[in-house]
C-alpha cells in the first residue's frame, strides 16, 4: 500500500511540474507586439476591398475602417493579405524588430507581399506567415491575427 501511495505522489508531482512549465514553453513569435483588441468584419463585395478579390492582394485596414477594433497595435493598422481562394492571412503593422521604435511597416502597393519597415529596413514576407526575410535585421514575424472567411465576410479578430 505505502508502494502505490509514494507512486501515486510520484506521478502527481511530476504531472504539477509539467504543468507549471508549460506557459514557459510558449513560442516567442508573436509576442513581441502587446496584444491589443482586435475584431472586425470585411464584406468582400464592398468595392473598397475589390484588390482582396484576387489573390497575392494585400489591403491595409486602419482605425477609420471600424475604430480602433481595427487599429493594431498604436494605431499603425493591420494589413489583410489574400493568399488563396479561401485563405487569408492578417498581421499587425508594428515591427516587431525593436518595439520600442514604434515603427510601423509600409506596403509599397496592393501586390506588394514584402512590407518595409522604413526605420529599421527589415522586410517581411506575407506569404511565409509574415516572417522576415533573411538579410533582415528582425528575426521575429509580424503579429497575426485570427482570420475566419465565410465566402464573403472576413472576419478578423484575436
Amino acid at each position: 500500500m505505502r508502494y502505490l501511495h509514494s507512486k501515486i505522489n510520484i506521478f502527481t508531482g511530476t504531472l504539477f511540474g509539467v504543468l507549471l512549465l508549460l506557459p514557459g514553453c510558449k513560442s516567442e513569435e508573436n509576442q513581441r507586439i502587446p496584444n491589443v483588441f482586435v475584431d472586425f468584419t470585411i464584406n468582400l463585395s464592398d468595392p473598397m476591398f475589390n484588390d482582396l478579390q484576387v489573390a497575392g492582394n494585400a489591403v491595409v485596414i486602419d482605425k477609420s475602417y471600424a475604430g480602433s477594433a481595427s487599429a493594431g497595435y498604436n494605431d499603425h493598422g493591420i494589413i489583410v493579405y489574400r493568399a488563396s481562394e479561401n485563405e487569408f492571412f492578417a498581421f499587425d503593422r508594428t515591427c516587431p524588430f525593436e518595439e520600442t521604435l514604434d515603427q510601423a511597416v509600409v506596403l509599397k502597393n496592393t501586390g506588394d507581399i514584402t512590407p518595409e519597415c522604413p526605420k529599421c529596413h527589415s522586410k517581411y514576407v506575407l506569404p511565409n506567415y509574415g516572417y522576415p526575410t533573411s538579410d533582415s535585421p528582425s528575426r521575429y514575424p509580424l503579429k497575426r491575427y485570427r482570420v475566419a472567411f465565410d465566402g464573403q465576410i472576413l472576419h478578423v479578430y484575436n
